[in-house]
């Protein structure tokens, strides 16, 4: 059972993946762990008031930053409300006056999520989420690599989530939401600018035995709507392919295509 809860999980993520920007994906990926970790289906040991710190880092700046030399105020302001957290009252003063030199080597570092933390924070090797907010603090710009790194080490097989698709070119990605699709399931592809995947498409058409003659392309615009049905209708009865571009151009058009897809089911 907790195989196919896995199977099952991992598919849906993938199927939405797919409709994602690479920016939001990891957007996607916390908010799965995250909320498999209120449900506690995920054990993790972390409180509501880290998880609020982790997503709103705030800040407290009246506290002057004595480590201006190479902490910036910002990091420093972050360091007051951390301390507030329960385990971390010490962390500041430790930074400051303890362990000033290597803490100032950590934050020097390229990847510094990968580094073990100075004197006793060294032990939050294995308490990883709590490692996590004091990168938050002190190098935010490394904060996506971290929660990359936890959500991997975090997930069963987390890294078929942060690895989907990265090994797979786009005409096998496509092939794979092909073999997921039926006839009135259309496929919609979400562009970036410049990017055309009629290409792929037709190559497509080819593998699986269909004749370029029949996949026909439409050019939505102003009275396309009439052609792009007639087309539908014919790939319905002989089946065809259709391909229909710039579909943002006609929102309305969506309404009536998926009634007519309605139909065909």
């Amino acid at each position: 059972m907790l195989a196919l809860r896995e199977v099952i999980r991992l598919t849906i993520y993938q199927w939405v993946a797919r409709g994602l920007f690479e920016r939001h994906k990891l957007i996607f990926m916390s908010q799965l762990t995250f909320r498999l970790m209120q449900k506690q289906i995920l054990t993790v040991d972390y409180t509501d008031k880290e998880m609020y710190f982790l997503l709103n880092s705030p800040m407290k700046s009246d506290v002057p930053n004595p480590l201006r030399d190479w902490l910036p105020d910002s990091a420093w302001f972050v360091s007051q409300k951390l301390i507030e957290l329960e385990g971390f009252e010490s962390f500041a003063s430790n930074m400051e006056k303890d362990y000033p030199t290597k803490f100032k080597e950590w934050y020097n570092n390229a990847a510094p999520e990968d580094e073990k933390l100075p004197g006793d924070w060294r032990s939050l090797e294995q308490r990883i989420f709590q490692k996590m907010l004091i990168v938050r603090v002190l190098r935010p710009d490394r904060i996506t690599t971290c929660l990359s790194n936890f959500i991997e080490k975090t997930l069963p097989n987390g890294s078929n989530y942060t690895e989907c698709d990265s090994t797979s070119s786009p005409f096998e990605i496509l092939y794979s939401s092909y073999l997921d699709s039926t006839t009135t399931t259309p496929i919609y592809f979400i562009l970036s600018p410049g990017a055309n995947p009629l290409v792929e498409v037709r190559n497509l058409a080819t593998k699986c035995g269909i004749s370029l003659a029949n996949v026909h392309n439409v050019a939505l615009g102003d009275g396309q709507d009439v052609v792009a049905f007639n087309y539908l209708e014919l790939g319905h009865n002989e089946g065809h392919w259709i391909f229909l571009q710039n579909i943002q151009l006609m929102p309305d058009f969506l309404k009536d295509l998926e009634k007519k897809l309605d139909l065909y089911a």
